[in-house]
Formats: C-alpha cells, sequence, structure tokens
C-alpha cells in the first residue's frame, strides 16, 4: 500500500512537469510567428540656449527682508548696511561705549618701558595708566621734576589703599613722588593726580606678588615741542645776525634804494658791504610774497645773474657792485635799482 502511494506521487510530478514545458515550448512558438510591430517614430526638439550665468546669490528663507532677485553688489551693500547698523546701535549704548573707550585708553606695562625696575609710560592727555601693586611692597609715582601736585591725589578707595607723597632733588630741582601700597590681594581702584602742569589718570590693581617698584612718564609731545621752539629761537638768531667774520668797522651803507616800476612790497630797508661781500636786508613782509631775482649791472650796461644766498631775511652777495637790480614778474615787472655813492657813514640810507 506504501509503495503505490509513493508511485502515483511521483508520476503526478511528472506530468505537471511536462505539461509546463510543452506550454511554455507553445508560448515561444507562437511569439516567433507574430508578425514584427513597426519601430516607433522618433522626435527631435530644437535645443534651447543655456542661460548666461548670474550674479545673483541665493537668499536665505529666514531673510525676508531681501529680495530673491538682489544682484551681489545690492547684497553686499546690504550686509555693509547691516553692519553699519549694529555699529551705531553700539555706539547708541553707553555702556558699550564707555566700556570701550576705557579699555582703548588704557596703557599696560611693557618690557621695552622698562628702564631697570622703573616702567616708563609715555603721557597722553586721558590715557588710563596701569599700576600693578603688591601688599607689603611700595609703588613708588614719580613726577616730573619741577611739577608740583595741585591738592592731594585722590582714590576711590582710600581704606584699603595706603598712600602717601614724598620728595627728592633731580636736576636741582624738587620732584614729587606719590607712594601707593594696598592691604591685600584683589582689590581694584583709580588714582587721579592733578598738578600744575597736567592730570594723570591711574589704575591701580593689587596682586599676590607682582608689582611694580617705581613708574614715571617721558612727555614726547613737550619734548617735540621744546625742540621746535629750540630751533626756531636759532633760526631767528641767526636771521638777525650776519655772516661769521664781519669786519663791523669796515661797513658801508653807502647805497641808495630806488623803485623803478611798480611798488613791492619786498623793496628792501637797507643795503650795505663790509667790503667783500653786499648785505641787501628786506622787511618782513617778503616772506609772503614771491622772492626777486638779483642782477648786476656790468660798466657795459648789461645785466648779469650774480650768485647769493639768502640768510634769514637778506640775500648775502659773494661780491661788491656798483649797481644792482632787483626784478619780479615777466609782462608786468616790478624793479628796484640798488646803486653805490660816494663813501658816507650811514645806517640808514633808505630812498623812492
Amino acid at each position: 500500500m506504501k509503495t503505490k502511494i509513493v508511485t502515483t506521487t511521483s508520476l503526478f510530478i511528472a506530468i505537471s512537469v511536462l505539461s509546463s514545458g510543452c506550454a511554455t515550448l507553445e508560448d515561444w512558438k507562437s511569439k516567433l510567428e507574430e508578425p514584427a510591430k513597426p519601430a516607433k517614430k522618433t522626435t527631435f526638439v530644437k535645443a534651447k540656449p543655456a542661460r548666461k550665468a548670474s550674479n545673483q546669490l541665493p537668499v536665505p528663507s529666514h531673510n525676508k527682508a531681501v529680495s530673491k532677485s538682489m544682484t551681489l553688489a545690492q547684497w553686499h551693500a546690504k550686509f555693509q548696511e547691516d553692519d553699519k547698523a549694529k555699529t551705531r546701535a553700539s555706539h547708541d549704548n553707553p555702556y558699550r561705549a564707555i566700556q570701550q573707550a576705557n579699555r582703548e585708553a588704557r596703557r599696560s606695562p611693557n618690557k621695552p618701558g622698562y628702564f631697570n625696575s622703573i616702567m616708563q609710560y609715555d603721557y597722553e592727555p586721558g590715557a588710563l595708566f596701569q599700576v600693578y601693586t603688591a601688599p607689603l611692597r611700595l609703588t613708588d609715582i614719580q613726577l616730573r621734576p619741577g611739577e608740583r601736585i595741585m591738592g592731594k591725589p585722590a582714590a576711590g578707595d582710600t581704606v584699603r589703599w595706603i598712600l602717601g607723597v614724598n620728595e627728592s632733588v633731580a636736576n636741582d630741582q624738587i620732584q614729587q613722588h606719590v607712594l601707593v601700597k594696598p592691604t591685600r590681594a584683589g582689590l581694584n581702584t583709580t588714582l587721579y593726580i592733578n598738578t600744575n602742569q597736567r592730570t594723570y589718570l591711574l589704575e591701580l590693581s593689587s596682586h599676590p606678588k607682582t608689582f611694580m617698584a617705581a613708574v614715571n612718564w617721558r612727555y614726547p609731545q613737550e619734548e617735540l615741542n621744546t625742540a621746535y621752539n629750540a630751533a626756531r629761537a636759532k633760526q631767528e638768531r641767526d636771521s638777525s645776525t650776519l655772516a661769521d667774520n664781519v669786519d663791523i668797522s669796515r661797513l658801508s651803507f653807502d647805497y641808495r634804494i630806488s623803485k623803478r616800476s611798480g611798488s613791492p612790497d619786498w623793496t628792501p630797508t637797507q643795503v650795505f658791504d663790509d667790503g667783500k661781500k653786499v648785505y641787501i636786508r628786506f622787511p618782513k613782509a617778503r616772506a609772503n610774497s614771491e622772492a626777486p631775482a638779483l642782477f648786476i649791472v656790468t660798466e657795459e650796461g648789461d645785466q648779469a645773474l650774480v650768485n647769493y644766498r639768502v640768510k634769514g631775511d637778506m640775500y648775502i652777495v659773494d661780491r661788491l657792485f656798483q649797481q644792482a637790480e632787483l626784478r619780479v614778474g615777466q609782462k608786468k615787472q616790478a624793479v628796484v635799482n640798488i646803486s653805490k655813492h660816494a663813501a658816507k657813514k650811514s645806517f640808514f640810507n633808505f630812498s623812492t
């Protein structure tokens, strides 16, 4: 009985496989016998030119205030305006303005500024000079010799800071010192010192060990002004003196000055010689006008240029002459004649 079941099952599977195979072969045969379908017609479309590159930038979706058609230049200008608006907002904020001003005004100690243990600041009006101190250590704030404190130094915290004023002598002048000492570390305060020459603004801070032994100042602007004034004074002295090795006993003022054409404001006020050179003195108004050229009139009546140099308000001619002309201009000339006459001692010989 068992053997019969197996045989029936095997027979069923064989019939199924054969049926499937026959169906498959029939399907392929029918497909091969079908007539071929015509190929689909290909349609060509005219190509469109590519768009030119644009300088427009994509606009973030969150920035609704910016137009999507904004160009690169407009985009840049927009952000610049935004930055300016932020800057104006920070300037309009008094707290930020004060903090920024104080931060930029601070002057801190640096290695190039030190001379031995003395920190030398360059004085600037309104600068906040930083002074580092430590408990049980004195910091000496040295003023300029000859400078005097007006009133008393004023500190923001006079309870936890100890202040004192002392004096010494430097270059035969009294020099005042302000001595500072904190009672403990971690303190901060301000110190103002008013003198007969300037005001010092200082910020004091105390630290466990680090401290500045002494602080003083250089005054570059005043040093520059002093040097400028000294140079100017020397120039004025030089302009008011004659050349070196001038023999005063041989000075001759026998020259006549006359205006030939025009009314120049540079007409000389004095002409004289020392036997070797001729000196022509001009008024101070000549500094504001064109300098005249000097010509020597020869015995034949010709005019020739002559060597001379300018010293202050004078022309110094390196030779003697009998007649000369000072000229300015081309078409409308201003001419002044200078002529030598017989020996006659006079300090002033001016004629028009």
